[in-house]
């Protein structure tokens, strides 16, 4: 558990000196436990951590576009931080971390003396249902998960030490030990012990490592992660996604496709569908691993994701937590109401306050600080939906990030409203013939466009454009074949 003077962990890293890598390191539990939250960061989180310099596929210009994006075409002022800063649903227990390298933020209640709504939220700047303003931040208590914390009983896992290879794998030491000639390279003659101390800096770098290179661990400890050349290319999804049909039973939704002789320019979509795509900022990596499963191309994800299968299967992993990372769920509200992927959302953490909200309780509690109303006894307080634009109604919409209007989407994923002065610019730029198709979009096609767009920069092209490019060629077939002359 992590305390304010704790904020490193001391390593043995077993370099292997004719090749100058790192074969695995020996931990105890928090270095483990660090790895494994990898699996409950949101995608704009990792961005924001990482200052927008992920690569990871188009995240980060999907990230830029809502960071630029106008607010008068997002529903509420909460739309852009709940995508910008989305709140990672086991972030109370990482804040028992050794290393968090995602502190948990304020919670916020309105500002009148006196509130019976009880109401709070993630961010400021909302409404309450007693009409006023949700600026004030308020104590609370982290303690929801009621875990007695002792030695050899961490966060996520459990036991002494573990081993950690250079791309990620975790074993327990018994493991290790049993397939020591495969941690030792087959060459234990080479290795050489250092001991290491890391901080929340050399986490980052891992993190980040962990996304672009198969050999995260030698890249931060013995090179300083400075100037890496990814040593893993993330393989191209194209054909995977391209051979697959459309399930016109299953289709939500439509998008336009403005297509050139070789890429999908841009896309034109409406206010559901680009919420769904501003939706993949809320998912944490976890969740990507689950619902892509082999198209998930990030290799020491999918090494950290295994990992946390096989410690299970062990009794390795705290109860209650082999879910939080092999499916791990949203925030609660963070679901569009337009939502296809079949993404969950978490429960609510219960809280409780007084009417005078003087803090946040995850216990039922009697206020004495204002005497002279007596003592009050805090009943449950109500967590704001920071999508629903009129709080003090009841029919109030919500559940939509953004206005309902057309948007236009990039190759890259870059969403802006729909302007034809920016269209004009792009088919210019091309100087190519553009023909506009139509796709239906379901849950197998937004899965494809989500696994591109983890992968690769060029999203709508590797996602759509075999599709879309054999529905032109089918047409043109048909139109062909209509005006054949009739044989005499």
């Amino acid at each position: 558990m992590a305390t304010d003077h704790q904020q490193e962990i001391t390593l043995k890293v077993f370099v292997n000196k004719a090749k100058n890598c790192v074969a695995f390191v020996e931990s105890d539990l928090d270095f483990v436990d660090v790895l494994l939250s990898f699996l409950t960061l949101p995608v704009g989180t990792v961005v924001r951590l990482l200052n927008k310099q992920s690569s990871l596929g188009c995240f980060d210009k999907l990230y830029q576009s809502v960071e630029q994006l106008d607010e008068k075409y997002l529903v509420t002022a909460g739309c852009r931080s709940m995508l910008t800063n989305p709140v990672n649903s086991s972030g109370v227990k990482c804040q028992k971390l050794r290393i968090n390298i995602d502190k948990m933020g304020q919670l916020y209640t309105c500002l009148p003396y006196c509130c019976c709504h009880r109401s709070f939220s993630y961010y400021s700047g909302l409404k309450c249902q007693c009409g006023g303003d949700i600026n004030k931040a308020v104590t609370h208590d982290i303690n929801q998960d009621h875990v007695d914390y002792q030695e050899f009983h961490g966060v996520f896992i459990k036991g002494d030490k573990f081993g950690v290879t250079d791309a990620l794998s975790i074993a327990s030491i018994e493991d290790a030990m049993s397939s020591s000639d495969e941690w030792g390279d087959g060459d234990w003659s080479n290795l050489e012990q250092r001991v290491l101390k890391i901080e929340r800096a050399q986490v980052l770098d891992i993190l980040k490592q962990s996304l672009i290179s198969g050999t995260p661990l030698t890249d931060v400890l013995l090179h300083d992660g400075v100037d890496i050349t990814p040593k893993c290319s993330v393989p191209s999804v194209e054909k995977t996604v391209a051979s697959k049909a459309f399930d016109k039973e299953k289709q939500t939704y439509s998008i336009k496709l403005a297509l050139t002789r070789s890429k999908v320019l841009y896309a034109v979509a409406s206010r559901d569908l680009v919420d769904v795509i501003f939706s993949i900022l809320t998912f944490p990596l976890g969740t990507l691993k689950k619902h892509l499963g082999s198209r998930f191309r990030i290799g020491c994800l999918n090494n950290l994701y295994g990992s946390v299968e096989r410690l299970a299967s062990l009794g390795y992993v705290v109860s209650g937590c082999e879910e939080r990372l092999l499916n791990p769920k949203l925030a609660p509200y963070f679901n569009p109401k337009c939502q296809v992927i079949g993404v969950e959302e978490e429960k609510q953490d219960v809280y409780y306050a007084c009417s005078f909200r003087c803090k946040l309780s995850a216990t039922r509690y009697h206020c004495t600080s204002h005497p002279f109303t007596g003592y009050q006894t805090a009943e449950q307080a109500n967590l704001i939906d920071p999508k629903r634009q009129h709080p003090t109604r009841s029919d109030s919409p919500c559940g939509s990030y953004c206005k309902e209007l057309l948007y236009m989407v990039s190759d890259e994923l870059v969403v802006t409203p729909l302007c034809l002065t920016e269209a004009f610019l792009l088919r210019k730029e091309f100087s190519e013939p553009v023909k506009m198709v139509e796709l239906g979009i379901g849950e197998e096609e937004a899965l494809d466009l989500l696994s591109a767009a983890s992968s690769s920069k060029t999203a709508l092209t590797v996602a759509f454009f075999a599709r879309a490019n054999a529905m032109v060629n089918g047409d043109k077939r048909r139109i062909h074949s209509s005006h054949r002359p009739r044989q005499p």
